[in-house]
């Protein structure tokens, strides 16, 4: 299968995910499909990031998509821009690119270090203080400084993009690093092993109680595993894990562009997005 077809894939487990979360009344098995949307984006955009010959533009792309979205995330109040996810996880990337080709990547990780802990503590200032309106601090402003904070899937998807990488060259390794990958998410969302583990934390040793409380804020806001969600059951809430149902598509992909139609995916993300929470608004 091209990287076209698995868009292609990808876009009708997406729509099909979108129809459940904006329209009332829908069945619970349409978001178990929808699981398996992100991690096809995901492994297509590591390869784009791969074959592309031109990067500085492939990530102003995903930025300005990014940006583009937010504004549409704020005037709705939705938490949906895979964009920026995929930017962060582009921006990593090129990161470990660098640290394997010694390409000043102390330097750059020191930038990075500095960029994303800059903008989250200037994220936590600003929703501290009523300056601005939460929503446009934890959607657009994020989007525009390029920052970690608040994206959907949280770094959890950045991970999984990680060793989709890391083992592109590799289907063992890619299937046995994913199947990992997804027992690990199964039992730190399907358990209260984090809650009862940060409890613990605050119960035998009050002095770490700040520090927790910071711990299960990351974990919400930047992470992407909200203490109080997790522990609730595999079926009606915590399905993430259902993503490793899309494994079989990725292992036929041949590395082929397939057919190119250039701007239809960044365009019909927030077309449909918009169209379909309309429709709910409707029903």
């Amino acid at each position: 299968m091209s990287s076209f077809g698995l868009k292609m894939l990808a876009l009708v487990l997406m729509i099909i995910d979108h129809i459940a979360q904006f329209l009332p009344g829908m069945p619970i098995w349409m978001h178990w499909i929808g699981r398996l949307a992100a991690p096809v984006f995901i492994y297509c955009s590591i390869w784009s990031f791969t074959y592309t010959t031109d990067r500085k533009k492939y990530f102003l792309r995903l930025y300005l998509a990014g940006v583009v979205m937010s504004f549409i995330q704020w005037s709705l109040n939705i938490p949906n821009n895979f964009f920026r996810s995929l930017f962060s996880l582009m921006v990593i990337l090129y990161l470990i690119e660098c640290y394997q080709k010694n390409a000043d990547f102390g330097k750059k990780f020191v930038v990075y270090l500095c960029w994303q802990a800059g903008t989250i503590g200037l994220c936590v200032i600003l929703l501290s203080s009523f300056f601005l309106p939460e929503t446009f601090v934890v959607y657009v402003l994020t989007s525009i400084m390029g920052s970690i904070f608040n994206l959907e899937g949280g770094l959890i998807y950045v991970l999984l993009g990680v060793i989709f990488w890391l083992f592109r060259n590799q289907k063992k390794k890619l299937v046995v690093g994913f199947c990992i990958f997804d027992i690990i998410l199964f039992g730190l969302t399907t358990t209260s092993i984090i809650s009862l583990s940060l409890g613990w934390l605050r119960f035998h040793f009050p002095i770490l109680t700040i520090p927790v409380e910071v711990l299960e804020y990351l974990l919400d806001t930047v992470i992407g595993l909200p203490p109080v969600e997790l522990g609730g059951s595999m079926w009606m809430e915590n399905y993430e894990w259902m993503m490793i149902g899309c494994l079989p598509f990725l292992l036929v992909y041949n590395r082929k562009r397939g057919r190119s139609i250039k701007g239809f995916f960044y365009i019909i993300y927030p077309v449909h997005i918009v169209f379909f929470w309309y429709i709910g608004r409707l029903l």
